[in-house]
């Protein structure tokens, strides 16, 4: 008999719960993962809070030491990947537009619609273009790090819009999206095809292995379908328990500074 489609999906939101405490487990690498994690949210909120928005914290305040910090904590700097110099990173993220990084700043998952039909009111483009185009710029080389690649840009996104970005690496969380399917996932909202979602069909499968030749296929849009999928696991954990809210799946993980889906997923991922 054959197997349904999206089995292997429909089976990561029941392991929500064993996954996050393995990965909380006291003392673990993992778990000390987590006080660095929360000394950046903190920091973050508090530093948006002071200055009035992202893009003024990144401009006036504390934030690409922050991120320097949050980035090499996270082993960004080891293996062949070397972070850039804190001056030149504040230089990049100052040179995000203000306006792309404030309007992003407030969107979270669940995305009640599509990212290609979310329009940004000041540049008249989707939020899939958006977050494209930022992705691009940080994946170049020399603006997160030297080599730059799809690591170094999903982790800057991730600290920049922690509650609709997701972290995407080649040891644990990109394998993870590689075997959750190739084929059998779908996007979220009950869309049909990646296009719905993306604005334009990824060329290739969606999901490619972060190792070997798919390492340069981790691109943009490649990202923006991470994000569904990051939804689409919420989406199954809701069907799969009657439909509770967000608050809900947030208490599935009570750690300080674990603040929305991507960072839960991240843990699931792992």
């Amino acid at each position: 008999m054959p197997v349904p489609v999206n089995t292997q999906l429909a089976a990561l939101p029941a392991m929500l719960p064993a996954m996050i405490a393995a990965y909380n487990t006291p003392n673990s690498r993992t778990a000390n993962y987590n006080i660095t994690y929360e000394n950046f949210i903190v920091g973050r909120t508090q530093g948006i809070a002071t200055h009035g928005s992202l893009a003024n914290w990144i401009k006036n305040g504390s934030a690409a030491a922050e991120i320097h910090n949050l980035l090499t904590a996270f082993g960004m700097s080891a293996q062949r990947s070397i972070l850039v110099a804190l001056p030149v990173l504040h230089g990049v993220l100052n040179g995000l537009p203000a306006g792309i990084l404030n309007w992003i700043q407030n969107i979270s998952l669940p995305l009640p619609t599509s990212p290609c039909t979310i329009i940004n009111s000041s540049t008249h483009s989707t939020l899939s273009v958006e977050l494209q185009d930022l992705f691009n710029v940080l994946a170049a080389p020399g603006s997160v790090t030297l080599s730059g690649g799809f690591v170094a840009a999903s982790k800057t996104l991730h600290c920049l819009f922690p509650d609709l970005a997701p972290m995407i690496d080649g040891r644990h969380s990109g394998l993870s999206y590689f075997h959750i399917s190739r084929a059998t996932y779908l996007p979220p909202l009950g869309l049909r095809t990646w296009d719905q979602w993306n604005g334009t069909l990824p060329l290739g499968i969606p999901n490619p292995s972060p190792r070997g030749a798919g390492r340069t296929s981790w691109d943009s849009a490649r990202f923006v379908a991470a994000i569904g999928i990051n939804q689409h696991i919420y989406e199954i954990w809701r069907s799969n328990n009657h439909n509770p809210n967000l608050r809900d799946f947030l208490a599935l993980d009570s750690t300080r500074g674990t603040t929305g889906i991507p960072r839960i997923v991240d843990k699931l991922l792992w």
